[in-house]
């Protein structure tokens, strides 16, 4: 139905945090991650482009897909972790 909001967990798993939020179905990877990372660091001068963002583990990599794009059910989970050696930031050359 239109209107309603789907409560997921949002976590970042490397500073062991998570926040349980309310999105629309139709919000978008990169506006989740956008609004949740203040949120789960404690600061507001975080850079989203330093992190990315997974469901079941994976990588989504086109981050305009939205919830129900993915198939994020309620209380489904979304991981936002931080690009690092393991795991670097795509190539913006």
């Amino acid at each position: 139905m239109a209107g309603e909001l789907l409560k997921i967990r949002v976590i970042a798993p490397d500073v062991w945090r998570e926040r349980k939020m309310e999105f629309a179905p139709a919000t978008s990877v990169r506006e989740i991650k956008v609004s949740a990372l203040p949120a789960l660091l404690g600061r507001s001068d975080v850079d989203p482009a330093d992190y990315y963002v997974e469901y079941f583990e994976r990588e989504v990599l086109d981050e305009s897909r939205t919830l129900a794009d993915l198939g994020v059910p309620e209380d489904g989970v979304i991981s936002i972790r931080p690009y690092d050696v393991d795991h670097p930031a795509p190539f913006q050359g």
